[in-house]
């Protein structure tokens, strides 16, 4: 992920686990309304560029290694929109 930003995901994973006790994955995973809540925060409230960062910098890398690009869109609203439905979508996704 870090290859999309080279420094970006590592600033936001401390900026995460200083917030949370949680990396930015973990979170995305299992409690994706706290990493919402941490972006948010970070970027001062900016609902695009926390969507622009879900959607690019998180869920891109993930959804092209399990050839799902299709869903990119749907879950990167989702995860604005409503996180506890996002968590679903994405564990079927991952099958977890």
């Amino acid at each position: 992920m870090d290859s999309k930003a080279p420094g970006y995901f590592t600033s936001l994973d401390i900026f995460c686990r200083k917030f949370s006790g949680k990396s930015c994955i973990d979170l995305l995973i299992d409690e994706p309304d706290k990493l919402k809540d941490v972006l948010v925060n970070k970027l001062g409230n900016d609902i695009y560029t926390t969507y622009f960062i879900i959607k690019y910098l998180f869920l891109r890398p993930i959804l092209i290694e399990l050839d799902r690009l299709d869903v990119e869109e749907e879950l990167a609203t989702l995860f604005i929109q409503n996180p506890e439905k996002f968590r679903e979508k994405l564990k079927q996704i991952l099958n977890l």
